[in-house]
């Protein structure tokens, strides 16, 4: 009986774009570079989605792949200083 798992698998770019809907090439690129599992990107959408994340509510942090996937999709939210 084999009990070692498999390690968990990172992402494709068709998972991610199934996850996120439409994105640039560069921002799957970049997304696609910290490995996230399909769980992973999900976390981060769903909390980039949330209000929990516009209130900063203590103890709901993101932590590790999901929250470096967070920041990515921050990064590219357009700005409302306009």
């Amino acid at each position: 009986m084999d009990t070692q798992k498999a390690a968990p698998r990172a992402a494709t770019a068709s998972e991610i774009r199934d996850i996120i809907g439409l994105l640039e090439d560069e921002v799957v690129e970049r997304i696609l570079d910290e490995a996230p599992t399909s769980a992973e990107v999900l976390e981060a959408y769903t909390w980039f989605r949330s209000e929990h994340r516009l209130q900063r509510r203590h103890g709901f942090e993101l932590q590790g792949k999901a929250a470096r996937v967070l920041e990515i999709l921050e990064s590219e939210e357009p700005s409302s200083e306009a």
